[in-house]
């Protein structure tokens, strides 16, 4: 088929770009990768020239234990092995009580930054005149317990720029949208006072004061069973020196931290928050001693263990694609029906986990051969295996360690053979 030019495909109705989309997907692959009516409805007013939906699978990572109570997790993700990690991870921990957590305020900070000024200028910047316009917008907010915290200004030298900060509790939302609202509120009053122009009011992903942690204890004799030949106390120092290392090493920091991200970037697709704005903020704050460093830290204490994680994570419970899309409804239902800050320390539990079991696997056995067992089932579900053939002959195939699509079609051959007499 041939592409439209821009102009005209953005001419097409909505149901004409879904029929060109489709165009593209082979026919048996269209009950996976088409959407249904409804869930075309719903793509059609969360994203701009929409034509389907792009399915994540969606499993559960169990035998979490946080603050005391049991959860099971949702978790969105097209990786093997991180929700098996998660829930193994979890598990463990569980054996030493679990984690605590614990959430700041859910802080969002908006910047207007004004050009063509200078820095007297900031003199003249009144924050109780601020005050008062931005109180009709963040009314409502005020209602539920939130509203504006702080306002800031100062002068950067070498854009010659005068900042404006606006920090303001948005209570359960993700709060991109309140905040950029009031930027734009006071931008005519801060143009005015200082003579300048704004160059652009937008809010920062940062979100350095809407930290959350996660921390465990693990005593040695809890750790001990999971330790695949090696010693407790072995296994928790060499937990420690790869921790060492990512914080030595920038390059091993990527991966480490990427790990943590698995199941923290997993959690807000099941839940529609924002990914990209929550691992730029998690990467950004590794780097903040100006090297990229461990995100995680972990440390022998007393006969054990000890594990800590700490990040900003501006996780939503209100507002934006969370109301409307059915399944982050779902989600948020098996976790209780959190706010914001509460899924955040959720976010966290599920982010340590997750790094707590890829470095043991790493400093143990290694992480390959469980990487392989799923890829071996993904070669047999390729050769036209489906639900139990594919786990069957994925293992034979892990077993021999031989993982084309030749073995995969001739092992399902036989079981079939098999099965027919």
């Amino acid at each position: 088929m041939n592409i439209p030019a821009s102009s005209t495909f953005r001419k097409l109705t909505p149901l004409e770009k879904k029929a060109f989309w489709e165009s593209f997907i082979d026919k048996t692959g269209l009950s996976v990768a088409s959407a249904s009516q409804e869930q075309f409805n719903l793509a059609d007013i969360l994203v701009e020239q929409a034509v389907g939906i792009c399915v994540v699978p969606l499993g559960l990572a169990s035998g979490f234990l946080i603050d005391g109570k049991a959860y099971i997790i949702p978790l969105a993700v097209e990786e093997p092995s991180v929700i098996a990690a998660a829930g193994y991870g979890a598990h463990i921990i569980a054996q030493g009580g679990g984690f605590t957590t614990r959430a700041e305020a859910s802080i969002a900070e908006s910047y207007i930054y004004i050009e063509q000024s200078d820095i007297s200028a900031l003199e003249h910047i009144d924050t109780a005149k601020l005050r008062n316009l931005l109180a009709p917008v963040l009314a409502r907010l005020e209602n539920r317990g939130g509203g504006l915290r702080d306002i800031k200004t100062y002068w950067l030298h070498e854009t010659k720029l005068i900042a404006v900060e606006l920090a303001i509790d948005v209570c359960d939302a993700m709060g991109a949208n309140i905040v950029n609202t009031a930027a734009e509120t006071v931008k005519p009053y801060l143009e005015s006072v200082t003579k300048g122009k704004a160059l652009m009011c937008i809010l920062s992903n940062a979100s350095t004061n809407r930290k959350a942690q996660a921390e465990f204890f693990l005593p040695f004799e809890k750790l001990a069973p999971f330790c695949k030949g090696f010693s407790a106390e072995d296994t928790a120092r060499r937990i420690v020196l790869a921790t060492q290392l990512a914080n030595e090493d920038p390059n091993r920091a990527v991966t480490h931290n990427k790990g943590i991200m698995n199941g923290i970037a997993a959690l807000a697709l099941a839940t529609m928050n924002d990914t990209r704005a929550i691992e730029a903020q998690a990467h950004a704050w590794s780097a903040r001693n100006g090297k990229l460093e461990s995100l995680s830290d972990f440390s022998v204490q007393a006969g054990g263990l000890y594990g800590k994680l700490e990040l900003p994570l501006a996780c939503g419970t209100v507002g934006g694609s969370i109301d409307l899309h059915p399944g982050a409804q779902a989600a948020l239902k098996l976790l209780g029906n959190p706010d914001s800050r509460q899924l955040a320390r959720i976010a966290a539990a599920v982010g340590l986990a997750q790094n707590f079991a890829a470095l043991l696997a790493l400093v143990t056995t290694g992480i390959q051969s469980g990487h392989m067992k799923y890829h071996a089932a993904r070669i047999a579900y390729k050769a036209g295996a489906r639900g139990e053939e594919a786990r069957t002959i994925g293992a034979q195939l892990a077993l021999e360690k031989n993982y084309s699509l030749e073995r995969a079609q001739e092992l399902l051959c036989k079981l079939r053979e098999n099965l027919n007499g």
